[in-house]
This record gives C-alpha cells, sequence and structure tokens, in this order.
C-alpha cells in the first residue's frame, strides 16, 4: 500500500512549528483594512523534514534485521526474516529484543545487520513465553559503538498521533513505514493466556515487520510490534494494516529479567478474578480462591474486592492483571482489600507462575492455488473418465446396429 507523505506535513501548517520566535504579531489593523500576516523567515516543511529525518536516522541505527530458521511444522527448516531492536549496549556487546526466535539448532545460526548491512553474529539467550519476547547478543565489539539506547515518551502515545515503523518486510532491511495510533490498552487472546496493554496500530505491515521498532515522529520508542497474533489455525501470514506493539516500558522491563535470570519468573497468587465490576466502588473482586495457594494462606476469600497491590491503587480487574504481570515471583506483596464494608490489608509472598504453552505452531496448511489445482484436476479426470463410458455405450449401440442389420439381411 503506497501513502503520500503529505501526512507528516499537512498538521504543521496550522502550528507555529519552527517559526523563529522572534518574529511578533504586527499591531491590530484599523477599520477598512485587510489584515496581514507575517510569514516566518524558517520555512515549515523543511523544518519539518528535517527533524523527521533526525528521528528516522537515530531509530535505524537501534534496529537489526534478523534472518533465522523456522522451526514450527508448517514450515520447517525454511530461512524467514524479522527485525530486532536495541535494548541494551556495554563493552562486549549489544542486546537485542525481538518476537518468536526459537533457539537455533548448531547448523543454522542466526543472522543479523546493521543499518549499515554489516553482518553480525547473533547468540540466543532466552525467551518469554507469556509475550513471545526473545533476547538475544550480538557479542561483538563494533556493536558498542551504537549511539545511545532511545529515549521513550513519559507517557502512553495519543490517539491518532503519527508514527513510523522501523522493520524488515519481505527482507527489505530498515524500510520506514507511517502509520498512526488506532487503539491503546488492547487486550488479545493468544491460545490459553491473554497479552494486554498493547497499542493498536493502523499502518501497512508485512511478512518480516515482527518486532519491528515503533517511535514517534520525535524518534521516541513507543513499543516494539508483536506480529503473529491471529490465533493458532487461523488463516496464514499476510500483510495487512493492522498491527499490535508490546509498550516500550513493558519490552524493556522483559528484557532485563531475560537478561539477568533468562526467564521471566511472574507473581502467582493462586486467584481468579471476576470480570465483572464491582457495584460497591472500584476495584478487583475476586472470584475464587485456589487451595493452598499465597492467597489462600494469607486468609483472601472469594468475594474480597482488591483496591491497592504494593500501594497502588487498583481500579478494574484489568489493572489488577497487568499489574501482577509485571511483578516477580518470591517477593513480599501486600494488598489491601475490602471484605463488605471493612478495609483490610494482608501480606503474603508469591509465588512463581506456572509456565505456559508456547504459541503452538500452526496446523500445515495448504497453499490455496495448490487446493484449487487440486480441484480442477480432479474435475478433469472426472470429465475424461465420463467421455470414455461415453464413447464405450456410442461402441456398443453400433455394434448393436450392425448385428441387428446383418441379421435382417440374412433373414429369409
Amino acid at each position: 500500500m503506497r501513502r503520500s507523505l503529505s501526512w507528516l506535513l499537512t498538521p504543521l501548517l496550522a502550528t507555529p512549528f519552527g517559526c523563529d520566535p522572534s518574529v511578533q504579531p504586527g499591531p491590530a489593523p484599523g477599520p477598512g483594512k485587510l489584515a496581514v500576516r507575517e510569514v516566518p523567515p524558517v520555512d515549515l516543511l523543511e523544518e519539518q523534514e528535517r527533524r523527521v529525518a533526525e528521528a528516522v536516522a537515530k531509530a535505524r541505527s537501534q534496529v537489526v534485521t534478523l534472518e533465522f530458521t523456522a522451526d514450527d511444522t508448517s514450515s520447517a527448516g525454511a530461512r524467514r526474516v524479522a527485525t530486532g531492536v536495541v535494548v541494551h549496549t556495554d563493552a562486549e556487546g549489544s542486546d537485542v529484543l525481538s518476537v518468536r526466535i526459537a533457539s537455533p539448532s548448531s547448523g543454522s545460526p542466526i543472522l543479523a545487520r546493521d543499518a549499515d548491512g554489516r553482518r553480525l553474529p547473533v547468540r540466543w539467550v532466552a525467551d518469554d513465553p507469556e509475550t513471545g519476547l526473545t533476547l538475544l547478543r550480538i557479542p561483538t565489539p563494533g556493536a558498542s559503538s551504537r549511539t545511545p539506547k532511545l529515549p521513550t515518551p513519559p507517557g502512553p502515545p495519543r490517539l491518532g498521533s503519527q508514527v513510523l515503523v522501523i522493520g524488515n518486510p519481505f527482507g527489505l532491511g530498515h524500510s520506514v513505514t507511517r502509520g498512526a495510533v488506532s487503539g491503546l490498552d488492547r487486550r488479545l487472546e493468544l491460545g490459553s493466556r491473554t497479552l494486554g496493554g498493547l497499542i493498536q496500530l493502523d499502518a501497512a505491515l508485512h511478512p518480516g515487520d515482527s518486532g519491528a521498532l515503533i517511535v514517534n515522529l520525535r524518534g521516541e520508542w513507543l513499543g516494539l510490534l508483536r506480529s503473529g497474533l491471529a490465533t493458532p489455525g487461523a488463516e496464514p501470514a499476510r500483510e495487512h494494516d493492522v498491527g499490535f506493539a508490546i509498550p516500550a516500558r513493558d519490552a524493556l522491563w522483559v528484557a532485563d529479567q531475560l537478561r539477568t535470570r533468562q526467564r521471566v519468573d511472574r507473581a502467582y497468587l493462586g486467584i481468579r478474578i471476576a470480570l465483572r465490576t464491582s457495584t460497591e466502588g472500584s476495584g478487583a473482586v475476586l472470584d475464587s480462591v485456589l487451595d493452598d495457594t499465597p492467597a489462600d494462606r494469607a486468609g483472601l476469600r472469594s468475594g474480597d474486592r482488591v483496591v491497592a497491590l504494593d500501594g497502588l491503587p487498583i481500579t478494574s480487574p484489568r489493572d489488577l492483571t497487568d499489574r501482577l504481570d509485571r511483578t516477580l515471583a518470591n517477593a513480599e506483596t501486600t494488598i489491601d482489600y475490602f471484605r463488605g464494608p471493612h478495609r483490610d490489608r494482608r501480606t503474603l509472598r508469591t509465588a512463581s507462575r506456572p509456565q505456559p504453552d508456547r504459541d503452538p505452531a500452526p496446523p500445515r496448511t495448504e497453499d490455496p492455488r495448490t487446493a484449487s489445482s487440486k480441484v480442477l484436476l480432479e474435475q478433469i479426470e472426472r470429465l475424461e473418465r465420463r467421455i470414455a463410458e461415453l464413447e464405450q455405450e456410442r461402441t456398443r449401440e453400433k455394434d448393436a446396429s450392425r448385428r441387428e442389420q446383418a441379421s435382417a439381411a440374412t433373414d429369409p
């Protein structure tokens, strides 16, 4: 999908962006005179293009393209492409975060290239089945010369705000695509688990953009594209205009856990949270408490309404779920809750959350073109068999007619 770049420029024509602050509005015109607006000396379009170009250059320097071998049953052994984002750099190399990169076999290495086209060795470190994020390591001194990691904005992006996607569509490394934020705090069902807090994007996305970097026009890191969000067994991946990104804050937290622990050991309380909102006020109502779990041992019960976790307010069931997703196991945690009209606080030690199943590989699906060809061949074969049958019937009829004629000729 090709789109015009006027989206970058049109909004700025109505703003003072790039104007010289020394230019002040002139005096109000007298009666009967036309107002003449002062024209700023700086070309707004050129200034905006310059700033966007700086943001793109900074973002592209933090992106690497990836090539790896697929391990799912539908395309085992095939080489695939993806995108990775540099999240940490030290004197010995760089840590790169991507999505669903399986640990390679000895004969199928992961290859990376930076924005200059240099080929870089890659070492697989760890992955997080909950989010699908994978941490890789580029153990080369050259990686330490990269620019500092991208800044993150102080808050979530605005709905409708414009973004840049730095990806690797169809192996075309470090391509820049524009888009917009079309939704916030989205939740998607991935098999048996839910991935929440996602940023919904409206952008042209293609195979290879998995793990792409999402930045705003100031070059601030908003998130990392999490592709492959269709439920297992859905249609094969193809280009589309709707994507979902893991916010930068969550991606960096996961990367830190994978770097230090080689896994994300999330908190487990042993509770089931009611999806309904409470009529008694904000918070998250416990639907049930499992036996012999941290919540059970702390004395929590079904019907308790949790209103704070570690001193931070809980306003909804989704709020408690997302907060627990960023709480580590074996940590001392305080929970404030209401039981009826009475408020109480309990302290408990979290356990390790049972590990979810990894994203199941989609079943082997047949190419629609191959399926259509098979159907056509079957129809042709049936038609040929029918033609042969008709020819045999016609031959039998001719033979019978000749026998009848011969019999009539010899009859006295």
